[in-house]
Formats: structure tokens, sequence, C-alpha cells
């Protein structure tokens, strides 16, 4: 058997996917998730967890485990985002995590990896600001290729002053910060829905966040008059909303959008300061810019594993292609040992070619119809009476011989306005086709995600299994949500796999999977690298030209 380090491993699907071969075994976790580690250890007694990535200590495992063939995992990789600035971060995502995944190969030297991420981590959208810590390590010891990106960190009427003030700035940032980056971001969503403000300020939580806030806002002496007017403002604008003064009169958010636009701009800089980013000001016109080193992800992720020594090959893959009811497309990376190379590294071939043989969603979760799902906590068993053979093939992979327990087929209690919703979507469709009177409720109605009341399509694959239960996907025949395993069949999780935690934790640890047939698919071709094969029968391509026949 073949030793597998499973790092970031979530509730388990990329590892049960190898497992799934019956030539791989996990010998270590490493997940911070209490949720998700339940769920993976409880379907795998007597395992090790080693939680915290930031803290583990390799030797440890090696020591611990022996010798790993095989690293998986998928780093959590958001990158930098000036779009998503606004929110509450610049650099929206840390490069810590990729770092760790390329520390943990370094110090354990597995002789082959699979990393997984999202399909655009080979794209520029993935990039991270230089830090100084960074420059050596990439620069001189990897020769990275560095590009560098000029991000527009600041514009607004006050720019001069806030220039100014940065300029003579000469302390830690933090000391000009009056308020949170949550309270900042309150104000802003505060700001966006000035036109439910009486509906925000009935919410006692409101209120309380509101007067917290407005006792921040305090005079400090060592700041220029100008910054302290525009405190002293906002203290006032506050006031005013609290005592429901202005609550008519809605000229107080440009005022009030003013002192976030400053706020925002020294979060900003605090930021870069605290991550220890290579940045410089600058002054275009009207605005300020900061001009920093970026370095796009995919491109220090594969000259590390060069300068490891390792051979590599990485491409987009669609689950569908290999049997999930899904159309979840993840990027894939598997490399091996240079020494141990025999020659071309090869992604997994496509086993359904044609989209019209694609599992479906009535494939996956048909059969579960007749069984009602409950509202109650996760910890629900339903019985199943009959199991019919509604699709062989995907029946094969996870819809377990005489197994008649059904775990986690629980759901969302539908309220009113929901079924009145659910009630006016056909399958296939989403929020979007409804009526305008049943969007009312949403203040922005045309930005609403499009799978968002996505009722789904019993004759097509589904689309990315996301957390839905706060998507509030639709059951393809029934006015209710899609229960916790029906979302797991969709992601080709076998019958006796259990979800533990609460209700939004077990959807979540669903929608974050990695889907185990699609992981089975990548275990096939990592087993190749070994000079390892399954039988004929025994491969996923075997499974569905049975399925044929």
């Amino acid at each position: 058997m073949l030793k597998i380090l499973d790092l970031f491993a979530g509730a388990g699907g990329l590892s049960l996917g190898f497992e799934k071969t019956g030539q791989f075994e996990v010998a270590a976790i490493v997940e911070n998730n209490k949720n998700a580690a339940k769920t993976y250890l409880r379907n795998h007694p007597g395992l090790k967890n080693y939680e915290d990535i930031l803290t583990v200590d390799f030797q440890q495992i090696k020591k611990e485990c022996g010798d790993i063939d095989v690293i998986i995992g998928g780093p959590p990789c958001q990158g930098f985002s000036n779009a998503n600035r606004q929110r509450r971060q610049l650099i929206n995502g840390s490069n810590e995590l990729v770092k760790k995944y390329v520390e943990a190969i370094k110090q354990i030297q597995p002789k082959a990896f699979v990393m997984e991420n999202v399909k655009t981590i080979a794209s520029n959208k993935h990039s991270f600001c230089v830090t100084h810590a960074d420059e050596n390590y990439i620069k001189k010891k990897l020769k990275l290729n560095i590009y560098p990106r000029e991000v527009t960190l600041f514009d607004g009427e006050c720019v001069e002053r806030v220039f100014e003030l940065a300029r003579r700035y000469d302390k830690n940032v933090d000391e000009l910060l009056l308020i949170s980056e949550d309270d900042l971001y309150f104000l802003h969503n505060m700001c966006k829905k000035k036109k439910q403000i009486k509906k925000l300020l009935s919410k006692q939580v409101n209120i309380k966040l509101l007067k917290s806030i407005a006792d921040k806002l305090v005079e400090q002496e060592e700041l220029p008059e100008w910054y302290n007017a525009y405190t002293h403002k906002a203290k006032k604008i506050i006031d005013s909303l609290l005592e429901n003064k202005e609550s008519e009169n809605l000229s107080w958010a440009d005022e009030l959008m003013k002192f976030w636009d400053i706020h925002r701009f020294y979060h900003g800089v605090a930021e870069l300061e605290k991550k220890d980013a290579i940045f410089t000001y600058s002054i275009v016109g009207h605005t300020i810019r900061v001009k920093m080193e970026t370095y796009i992800v995919i491109d220090f992720i594969k000259e590390s594993f060069r300068y490891l020594e390792y051979d590599f090959k990485g491409d987009v893959l669609n689950a569908a292609s290999y049997g999930v009811p899904q159309t979840r497309e993840r990027y894939i990376l598997i490399g091996i040992k240079r020494e141990l190379s025999a020659g071309e590294i090869e992604l997994p071939k496509p086993i359904i070619d044609d989209p019209m043989n694609y599992i479906t969603v009535k494939d996956a979760i048909k059969d579960l119809e007749k069984i009602e799902p409950t509202v109650e906590g996760m910890d629900e068993t339903q019985k199943r009476k009959k199991c019919p053979a509604i699709n062989s093939y995907f029946r094969k992979l996870v819809m377990i011989e005489n197994y008649r327990d059904v775990h986690n087929h629980v759901c969302t209690a539908t309220r009113k306005t929901a079924l009145q919703r659910f009630e006016k979507i056909a399958p296939g469709k989403n929020f979007h086709s409804l009526p305008e009177e049943l969007k009312s409720s949403y203040e922005n109605p045309g930005r609403t995600q499009n799978t968002v009341y996505k009722r789904l399509d019993p004759n097509l694959p589904s689309d990315t299994v996301v957390n839905v239960r706060k998507s509030m996907w639709i059951h393809p025949v029934f006015n209710r949500a899609v229960s916790a395993r029906e979302a797991a069949r969709l992601q080709s999780f076998p019958d006796d796999y259990i979800f533990y935690g609460t209700k939004d934790s077990v959807y979540q640890q669903i929608g974050n999977a990695v889907p185990p047939v699609l992981g089975r698919a990548v275990a096939e071709e990592v087993l190749g690298l070994f000079e390892k094969e399954l039988s004929p029968e025994e491969t996923l391509e075997g499974i569905y030209a049975e399925y044929l026949v």
C-alpha cells in the first residue's frame, strides 16, 4: 500500500478517491476546521490529525508516520484581489498556505504529489504581493519571474490630505485607525444599504454596533484638525441615525462614505505593513496609488517544484468527464521525483467524452425521491426500503449494495416566501426567472448570482456544487431544498460516508470537497507513476465500459 499525507484535507473527498483504488492508505491528515476534521476522522477511525498547517512540524510527521509516498491537498489560494479590496482587505488572501504546501514537499520529500485547486489558479488573477521575507527566497534562490503591478488603493476628494498624513506618518499605522475592520465593513454596508436604514436600525444588534462605533470615534490630539473634523462628523452622523433624526434624509451616507474612504486607505496601508509587503506610494492626479511587486501563484509553485527536483504536469479537469454528475472544473497538478520519472507525466484521460452521456442529476438522486428528508439534526437516519438500479455505473461507485441506511438526508425547512419562489422556478432556472414581485426583498436583484435559487435540471449534470443550503438550491421535482445527502451524491460521495456537524457546516464540507470519483481518476494516473496498474475491470474506464455493455 502507498502511504498518503493529506494536507488541507477537508472532509476527505480527494483521499477517499485514492483509497477507492485499494492501493493507497492515509497515514495522517492536516485539517484545522473542527467539523471537517470530525467528519474525516469518524470515517477513518484511529487516524491522526496534525491540525494547523501553519504550526505543524513536518519532521514530526515523518518520524511518526515513516516514509510518505504521496502528498495530496489543495491549499486555499485567494491571492491578490484589488477588485475585492472594499470588502475588508486590500490583499484578499495570503501566500502562507501555498508556501506551507511547498514546504511540506521540501521537508518530507514524497515520491509524488498531487495539488488540487481552482481552475483559475494558472491565471494572473491569482498573484501575491512580494514581502521582504519572500524577496531573497524567490528572486535569488528560485529566480522566479516577478511581475510588478500598479494598484489603486485610494481615490477620493481628500486624497491630498490623506497623502500628506501618509507621508509624515512615522509610527505604527494602527495608531491612526480609530475603528476596527469589522466596524469599517459594517459602516460601508450601512452606506450601501441606505434605502433600508429603518430596517437596519430596527435590529437591536445593529443599534449596539453603531453605538460602539460612535464611542470609538474619539479625538486624538496628535492628528491633524481636518482628520479630527471627519471623525467628529462621522460620530455626529451616527448619533443622528441612532436618534432616528435623519432616517428620511439619505445625504448622510455620502458624508459617512468619505470617512469610510479615509479609513479604507489606512487599513490598506496597515495590512501591507503587517504583511511586510514591498510597496511605494505615488500620487497621480487625484488618486493615491500603491505600486507593489506581485508574483503569479502558479509560477511560484512550479518554480518551487523545479527547484526541489520534481517533474510535473497540470491542467484543468472537468469532473463530469469521469462520471461525477456535476460540471465541476478543477486544476490538478501531478508531480513525481525527477529521479523516479520514467517519461512524460499524464493527466487522467476523460472516460466520458460526449457531454450528452454525462451522468445526470436524475441518475444521482432519483432513488432518494421515495424517502422524505428530515429538517432535524444531521444525526437523523432514514431507511431505504428498495434501491433500484437507475444507473449501474454511478450505483457501483456511490450506491453501496445492500446498504439500506440513508444518512444526512436533511434539508432546510421551506418558509412561505421561499416556497412561493420555489413554485415559480422551472428546472434549470434560477432567481432571475422569478416575477419582479418575488425579488423585492433583495436590495439589488440584478446582481444576484446565478447559483441562487437554482432548480436542478434532472436531465443534466448539476452546476458546481457549492454550499447549496446558502444558495437555496431546489430539488428538480419537489418544492423543497436539496438535502445534504443529495448534494453529497452530486459530489459522488458514497452513501456510507457520513458527514458530521451543524447543517451549515455539513453543506459547506460537501461543497468544499473534491469529488471522490475525480480523485479516483487522478489516483489511477498516480499509480502509473509507481508502475502499478489496476485490473481493467477495477478502473473507472472498465466500470464505465461494463455499464455500456
